[in-house]
């Protein structure tokens, strides 16, 4: 086979806690496969290999994990900027743990759009106090929503009463732009496989671009492009629908 383009978007759960359980989250009914944090040493392993990929898409830090709550999450973004300094560093966060100060110093660090969630039985959080303090760079950084705004799945046929109806017949571009790296260095296509149900290899034992090269990964591509659902355990059920490849908009990249 010849090799797919090169993944735009990469997932990298640093960590597997979370300090929410939201109803409309696996982590509400079950537990993670992997558990635990990711280690600076092995972190930058990855990173070293996107370099080697001149990978220069978007990066965020989590799978169902809360990124803030890794003890070293403030080096992992200078460590990140660093090495890739044309990605775009995005955080996906409930912002329990983000005050001003600390705000500012991801900022400062290199994250570069920070997509803050308030979640379920959350009624206020620290980000509504400061935004106005904030610069207008800082202000212009910070996508907020409220849980309500969030579109919605079952994740993969876990959460059955979320999202709507399955998609059984409908094209899925997802694992043709995007994968995710579990906490253990395990690749996955997409990130509504929370069981991991269909890993690719792992990038601590096999480098990251044979991972994406093998015909097994190209051929779920292929597969899901074609709306081949049926043929993959978490995509079965799944009801997310993601018909096309995203703009250029879409991954944040110049």
């Amino acid at each position: 086979m010849n090799e797919d383009p090169l993944f735009k978007i990469v997932e990298i759960e640093i960590n597997s806690q979370c300090n929410l359980a939201c109803s409309y989250c696996p982590n509400h009914e079950y537990e993670r496969t992997e558990k635990g944090e990711m280690s600076l040493d092995n972190y930058q392993i990855i990173i070293d290999q996107l370099v080697e990929m001149n990978f220069k898409g978007r990066i965020s830090h989590e799978f169902y994990g809360e990124p803030t709550l890794h003890p070293n999450f403030e080096e992992i973004i200078s460590r990140t900027k660093k090495s890739l300094p044309e990605t775009k560093i995005e955080l996906y966060t409930n912002a329990t743990k983000l005050t001003k100060d600390r705000f500012i110093d991801l900022f400062n660090r290199g994250i570069d759009k920070f997509i803050i969630t308030k979640h379920e039985g959350i009624k206020n959080l620290a980000v509504d106090e400061f935004f106005n303090e904030l610069s207008e760079e800082q202000r212009r950084s910070i996508n907020y929503q409220d849980h309500t705004d969030l579109h919605k799945t079952n994740r993969g046929g876990l959460l059955k009463n979320v999202g709507g109806r399955k998609q059984p017949l409908l094209p899925c571009q997802i694992p043709s732009f995007l994968m995710t790296i579990t906490v253990n260095g395990n690749v996955l296509p997409c990130f509504e496989d929370f069981f991991q149900n269909h890993e690719m290899g792992n990038v601590f034992k096999t480098p990251l671009k044979e991972i994406w090269n093998d015909p097994r990964y190209q051929e779920l591509r292929k597969d899901l492009r074609k709306g081949l659902r049926h043929k993959y355990k978490t995509c079965t059920d799944c009801n997310r629908v993601q018909m096309k490849l995203p703009s250029e908009d879409y991954y944040n990249i110049k």
